[in-house]
C-alpha cells in the first residue's frame, strides 16, 4: 500500500446499437493522474454516445482526435501535463467490426473463435522502459495503435493495464484460461471472481494498480 489513490480507471457501456469497454492507467508521476484516467474513460464513452450511429461512418483512427478533445474538455481547469493517462478501448458500433485501440502501456487482446489470439501492446524493446506514451496536450493519432477485427471472429476482447500485462509470460494461456473460467458467468459474479483473482495476484511486493476487463461475445439463437 502506497497511500495514493487508485490511478487505474475503467468504464463500460451497453446501448441498443453499441457496446464499449475502456481502461486507463494514470501515470504515477502526475499529480492528477487518477482524474486523468477517469476522464479518459468517460471521454471515449461521451464521443460514442454523442455521435450515435454516425460513428459507423468514420474509421477508428478518425475518432481519435475526438477522444483527445473530449478528454481535454473533461479535465476542465486541470492541466493536461498533470493528468497523463494511457487509454485502451474496444468498441462495437454495429458496423460488423470490433474497433480496438491502445495508447501507452497495457495490452488489448482479441480471442478469436477457435482459440487464436491477437494483441496490441507497446514495443518496449524500441523505447525507454521508464517512458510511457499517454494522453497529453500534444497527443497525436500517430501515437495510437488501432486495429479493426470482424465481430464474427471475436469470441472475447480483454483489456488490461500494465500492472497485469507486465507480469504475464504466457499471454495466450492466461487469457484463454480466464475466459474459460469467467466467460460464462453472470456479470456481477464474473466481476467478483476477477476482483478476487487480482486481490490474490501472485507477485510479491507489487505496487502497481491492477485492472483487467473483458467483453465476451454470446450468440443467441432465434426461436
Amino acid at each position: 500500500m502506497t497511500g495514493k489513490p487508485n490511478q487505474d480507471s475503467w468504464s463500460s457501456f451497453h446501448l441498443p446499437w453499441a457496446d464499449g469497454l475502456i481502461v486507463s492507467d494514470g501515470l504515477g508521476s502526475k499529480e492528477n493522474s487518477d482524474f486523468g484516467s477517469l476522464s479518459a474513460c468517460r471521454a471515449v464513452e461521451d464521443v460514442v454516445r454523442a455521435r450515435h450511429r454516425s460513428v459507423r461512418a468514420v474509421s477508428t483512427r478518425e475518432l481519435l482526435p475526438s477522444f483527445h478533445e473530449q478528454w481535454r474538455i473533461r479535465l476542465g481547469p486541470v492541466d493536461p501535463a498533470d493528468a497523463g493517462a494511457t487509454c485502451l478501448f474496444a468498441l462495437r458500433v454495429g458496423d460488423g467490426m470490433m474497433r480496438l485501440g491502445l495508447l501507452g502501456d497495457g495490452c488489448v487482446v482479441v480471442v478469436e473463435e477457435g482459440g487464436d489470439i491477437h494483441s496490441l501492446a507497446p514495443d518496449k524493446e524500441e523505447s525507454f522502459s521508464n517512458m510511457t506514451t499517454a494522453l497529453s496536450a500534444r497527443t497525436q493519432p500517430s501515437d495510437w495503435q488501432t486495429v479493426d477485427v470482424p465481430e464474427s471472429r471475436c469470441a472475447a476482447v480483454v483489456l488490461c493495464t500494465d500492472g497485469v500485462s507486465d507480469d504475464i509470460e504466457d499471454l495466450r494461456g492466461f487469457v484463454t484460461r480466464m475466459i474459460d473460467a469467467f466467460g460464462g458467468l453472470a456479470r456481477v459474479t464474473a466481476s467478483r471472481a476477477v476482483r478476487d483473482m487480482l486481490m490474490a495476484w501472485p507477485v510479491p511486493k507489487h505496487s502497481d494498480d491492477l485492472t483487467i476487463a473483458g467483453l465476451v461475445r454470446t450468440v443467441v439463437e432465434d426461436d
